[in-house]
């Protein structure tokens, strides 16, 4: 119950980028707020006519008339550039809520920005699928002031699943530490369990049998027991592109540097990314790296 009064209090959000993530995040928001919304390709915000859901002509101009603002946008890169323009057309008090996978250093910085603004900032990198986002079954690192964050809370209990909203630290950046590295777990738990899977089918398992006993075993791991069925199915994960892996990959070698640890492992597979970056090009699928080794291997994943 006091959830939905908090949520009642809130008023209009605005979000920028109705793309793949961004629009069922949107939709999803809209059955319990006012929403208005942006994107660069105008083309995404007509999908909205009609719905109840109002369009901004400009970033600056959406930032004007809401109260919180929702960052939906493919990396650091584009973060910062829609920050800066809503940064200073956002009022003081306002809330903003950043949903993208990026940088910590971009992160921390536009915080920073955001405070001299008198903006509160919540960094809360998401996890999942467009159908997830629809479905409201997100998973988000949250980070931020303990105040901004409570605030936020109406807003994200819209969007994420069950215990999905998990609380990293008071730090902004430290919600985009923590998924730069899961991010960086899975695509090498991707590449090294497909390394395995190929490994046994050539030597004459059939590929189905051997991802059951593999999922089931010691070495199990997010991606043997979510992911791989799709990979069997021909899927290489086209909701997310090979260049952006390749980026969080870079960001993540930054983190280590930073860091002074060895990262041995890491680093091995942000080389076999890189080579499917070179391979296809800057093409969807996240799983890429695992059809340069299935090529290698002459040797397909399939059911």
């Amino acid at each position: 119950m006091d959830e939905v009064r908090a949520a009642t209090r809130l008023g209009r959000i605005g979000v920028v980028g109705v793309g793949r993530m961004g629009a069922p995040i949107a939709r999803a928001l809209q059955r319990s707020f006012s929403i208005a919304v942006y994107d660069i390709d105008r083309g995404r915000m007509r999908a909205f006519d009609g719905n109840g859901v109002e369009w901004a002509d400009s970033v600056e101009d959406l930032a004007v008339s809401c109260e919180v603002l929702v960052t939906v946008l493919p990396g650091p890169r584009e973060l910062n550039d829609v920050a800066c323009l809503a940064l200073p057309s956002l009022a003081p008090g306002s809330l903003w809520i950043d949903c993208t996978s990026g940088s910590p250093e971009t992160t921390l910085s536009l915080a920073q920005e955001a405070a001299v603004w008198g903006v509160q900032v919540v960094s809360a990198p998401m996890g999942g699928s467009p159908a997830e986002a629809a479905a409201a079954e997100l998973g988000f690192f949250v980070s931020g002031t303990a105040a901004a964050v409570e605030r936020a809370l109406p807003i994200m209990a819209r969007l994420a699943a069950p215990n999905g909203i998990r609380r990293v630290g008071d730090r902004v950046e430290d919600g985009q530490i923590v998924k730069l590295l899961a991010n960086a777990l899975w695509f090498a738990n991707a590449a090294a369990a497909s390394e395995a899977m190929l490994i046994g089918t050539k030597l004459g398992l059939p590929t189905e049998h051997l991802h059951r006993l593999l999922r089931g075993s010691a070495g199990s791991s997010q991606f043997l027991e979510h992911d791989a069925g799709r990979l069997l199915d021909g899927d290489y994960l086209t909701t997310f592109g090979i260049d952006r892996v390749v980026e969080e990959l870079d960001i993540v070698a930054s983190l280590r540097a930073d860091s002074g640890v060895d990262s041995p492992v890491l680093d091995a597979s942000a080389v076999l990314h890189r080579e499917a970056l070179d391979r296809y090009g800057d093409r969807l699928g996240e799983l890429l790296a695992v059809r340069l080794l299935e090529e290698r291997a002459d040797q397909q994943l399939r059911r």
